[in-house]
């Protein structure tokens, strides 16, 4: 009797705890997910990027050369590119290089490029830093609007000194829209 009484006791213990873990009132729900945070807008939108490259190619197409541009914003991420006919595709991976190098620096690559003579130890630890992602020749130039480094541009694939005329160019395109919108 003793035994039964014992078993009939778990018996009910189980019931009683089967039946409260199947009233949805008493089980605890999971709390929802947080929503995921809102992205900052960004400090270099496509239409403004199109515009620098657009400047860029002008000023290339007046020399009748051919060349290879490109956009990054302040973080080294690309935001547009372009490639003209007849330039090598490598030059897409060198302007590129020079745009990262540009933004990461927060300096023209031109005056980065000087480090091989005057700093050799400072050049070649940042060719360490970011191995196969910067290309510390001239072309590169910073992208800065109202005091902040939104990004940066490069250029390559042009004579040497011209890269960053080119790279100018864009910029000066870019300001002068910049200017528009304020009016």
């Amino acid at each position: 009797m003793r035994m039964l009484r014992m078993s009939s006791m778990r018996a009910f213990a189980i019931t009683g705890l089967l039946l409260v873990s199947a009233r949805p009132g008493l089980a605890q729900t999971p709390a929802a997910p947080p929503a995921p945070p809102a992205l900052a807008p960004p400090l270099l939108s496509l239409a403004e990027a199109r515009t620098i490259i657009d400047g860029a190619l002008a000023f290339t197409r007046s020399q009748n050369l051919n060349m290879a541009v490109v956009v990054v914003d302040a973080a080294g991420n690309p935001v547009s590119a372009d490639k003209m006919d007849g330039a090598a595709v490598s030059n897409m991976r060198f302007a590129e290089g020079k745009a990262f190098a540009s933004a990461m620096l927060r300096q023209a690559t031109e005056a980065l490029a000087e480090l091989a003579k005057s700093r050799p130890d400072r050049y070649f630890g940042i060719m360490n830093m970011y191995p196969g992602k910067v290309y510390l020749v001239g072309g590169g130039v910073p992208l800065v609007a109202d005091g902040r480094l939104v990004g940066a541009v490069g250029v390559a694939g042009l004579p040497q000194g011209v890269d960053e005329k080119a790279a100018r160019a864009g910029i000066a395109a870019w300001e002068n829209a910049r200017e528009s919108m304020k009016k």
